[in-house]
């Protein structure tokens, strides 16, 4: 038991060493980046989209040390909180890159599906934000 007890504080304590420390974020802006295309299908938000944003958002938090929220859509329409999400977190990104990108904001105005125009936007800044992170490099 006193093992078990021992492995658990020491793996606790690892974990809590491995936090990003400035040091580490200004490593990793060294980094490539490869953000995804994110499509999608169908009505409403698909579940692909949804994966696709918060990877890209969270591959964006490793390298610049940012917080991104989890964007989610609920229901089987569009909900505004998602896509405000989306663009709350492309903000973020710029704060995190100090101002040196300029990112759309991107509109919905289909509450069935998400437009073409929304899905290209948001294309477009995952592409302007990875170019702005790979030319630090």
């Amino acid at each position: 038991m006193k093992r078990l007890l021992s492995l658990a504080l020491l793996l606790g304590f690892t974990s809590l060493a491995s936090a990003q420390t400035p040091e580490v974020v200004q490593e990793n802006e060294k980094a490539a980046i490869f953000l995804q295309y994110c499509s999608h299908f169908g009505t409403g938000v698909s579940y692909s989209f949804q994966s696709c944003v918060n990877s890209n958002f969270s591959s964006i938090s490793r390298v610049t040390g940012g917080f991104f929220q989890h964007c989610m859509n609920f229901g089987q329409e569009v909900d505004y909180g998602f896509t405000s999400c989306v663009n709350n977190g492309f903000r973020e990104a710029q704060r995190q890159l100090e101002n040196t990108v300029w990112m759309q904001s991107c509109m919905n105005f289909d509450r069935k599906t998400l437009d073409y125009s929304f899905i290209s936007c948001v294309n477009s800044n995952f592409s302007a934000i990875q170019r702005e992170i790979s030319s630090r490099n």
